[in-house]
């Protein structure tokens, strides 16, 4: 299939959009715009990466959050992915595994996949993955789906690429927000943003563009840790949702609600997919 051909195109990251500190880029709350509470850090901070929680919109998120550049390689996700999984296994070997043998649980309720959730809720046709990765989710999608994607790890958008392409498909090598621009306005039927919010440095803006790219009657799939279950508070600084300093934010289905609400989407919390006893959050995104 020949791929899809957008005007203008290019796959090119525009520079980071606050304050430098050695590859760290210094933020008020992504949420609200407040500025960061002084004293000392939540106790789930690692000590290169202080956590503040907002006291205007109780956010939670990183004060310091790596620059773009540093997430091309050094914290390219597949290879954070893998680190994040041996740490596990060192600091907790039982319960890592257990969570790692039963992993079909996600799917008990639906659909668990970014693919699965475009096959249930968008009409075939254009799908944007924001964070792609190395593509091999959407390969999964049905025949009739064209598959786009955005990925800043330099390694990964290349292996997307070759299998996006097949499909008529493109994928960018760029940060979500200057990826986003690039892309036409009202274009695609769905997006996935699965795994994402919760690395995205700049989550509002990114969210922003989504708005911009699709379709009135399209539908934006999302997944990201519940920094409100159950399990945080048991485990503390082992619970499984803190990477640090892969995810710059924690979201609870308060601030999920409030930023979707903020970029122009309504959200539906599927049946499952806030419920404290579940690790993460499940919610779909249409415009409002």
């Amino acid at each position: 299939m020949t791929p899809t051909k957008i005007d203008g195109l290019v796959g090119t990251r525009t520079g980071d959009r606050c304050g430098m500190d050695e590859g760290r880029v210094h933020r008020n709350c992504p949420l609200c715009g407040a500025a960061p509470p002084g004293g000392e850090p939540l106790r789930y901070s690692h000590p290169d990466w202080p956590l503040k929680k907002c006291p205007s919109c109780s956010l939670v998120y990183l004060e310091y959050a790596p620059a773009y550049v540093r997430l091309e390689e050094e914290f390219g996700f597949t290879e954070q992915y893998d680190r994040q999984w041996e740490r596990r296994l060192k600091e907790q070997p039982i319960l890592a595994r257990l969570d790692k043998w039963t992993m079909w649980r996600l799917g008990m309720f639906g659909d668990p996949t970014p693919a699965s959730g475009m096959r249930a809720w968008a009409r075939p046709g254009p799908v944007l993955d924001v964070g792609c990765g190395t593509g091999d989710e959407f390969e999964k999608l049905d025949d009739g789906y064209i598959p786009f994607g955005i990925e800043i790890e330099k390694r990964a958008a290349a292996e997307a690429r070759a299998i996006f392409q097949k499909r008529g498909g493109q994928v960018l090598n760029a940060d979500a927000v200057s990826g986003l621009a690039q892309l036409p306005e009202k274009y695609f039927n769905g997006v996935a943003m699965w795994g994402y919010l919760e690395h995205e440095t700049n989550p509002k803006p990114a969210l922003e563009g989504v708005r911009r790219v699709i379709k009135d009657d399209g539908i934006v799939v999302v997944k990201v840790p519940n920094y409100a279950c159950w399990n945080r508070s048991i485990l503390g600084n082992k619970w499984t949702g803190f990477w640090h300093p892969d995810h710059t934010q924690y979201w609870t289905p308060k601030t999920m609600a409030q930023l979707a609400k903020d970029c122009g989407f309504d959200a539906h919390f599927r049946l499952y997919g806030r419920i404290p006893l579940n690790d993460y959050m499940y919610v779909n995104l249409r415009p409002a």
